[in-house]
């Protein structure tokens, strides 16, 4: 079975590097947000990227927990489901 953390430090890894070219060096490309206009390759792109986000982040939430024996521990947060 999968490390659910390491699955979700490495979302968080890629998330952070993704973050500093968008505000660097691809903060200027986003200005015109070609993105918003429907039948651009932008908006395909973006569209394509959200998914796949979206497919990340549903494939770590459906995961089954990995917690083998907690018994003993007080669980603070709890998935809702």
């Amino acid at each position: 079975m999968k490390d659910v953390g390491a699955d979700l430090g490495a979302l968080q890894a890629r998330m952070a590097g993704i973050g500093s070219r968008l505000g660097g060096d691809w903060a200027e490309k986003l200005q015109p947000q070609l993105h918003l206009d429907h039948g651009t390759a932008e908006c395909a792109y973006w569209h394509s990227g959200y998914y796949q986000a979206l497919a990340d982040v549903l494939d770590l939430i459906a995961k089954p927990s990995t917690n083998a024996d907690t018994s003993d521990m007080t669980i603070r947060y709890r998935a809702a489901g």
